[in-house]
């Protein structure tokens, strides 16, 4: 099984991380639709609010997977770009695959951030080989 794909918003690897190799500009694009008929504005809300998420997940899944047949192990520079029209949301992400590596001269640097159990993607590098 492949590693998690890495997210980053960072336009560069963290501290102890180098660019082995920069494949490109990977997109990916959801729609998600939140048909909730109720009276209760911040139900409405709610779900609104959820399903923005699970949507930009989606996207962000979509992404990463494009990412990964390319031969990446981060996705750097993430950005997204988010619309809700009349209960449909719309969301773009893209960012720059990337291949990178520890840096061995940083060694000492490089922490790999563990986490939660169910949590969305982190802002964090992948742990590496040594």
């Amino acid at each position: 099984m492949a590693a998690p794909m890495a997210f980053s918003t960072l336009g560069k690897p963290a501290d102890g991380y180098v660019i082995e190799r920069d494949l490109g500009v990977v997109f990916g694009t959801a729609v998600g639709a939140n048909w909730n008929f109720t009276f209760s504005v911040q139900k409405a809300m709610r779900d609104a609010a959820r399903a923005i998420e699970e949507t930009r997940t989606t996207a962000m899944t979509a992404m990463g997977q494009k990412a990964a047949e390319r031969g990446a192990n981060i996705v750097l520079g993430v950005s997204f770009d988010t619309e809700r029209q009349q209960g449909v949301a719309i969301v773009t992400c893209w960012g720059t695959a990337c291949v990178v590596k520890a840096d061995p001269s940083r060694a000492h640097v490089a922490a790999p951030v563990a986490s939660a159990p169910g949590a969305a993607p982190v802002v964090a590098m992948p742990a590496m080989p040594q």
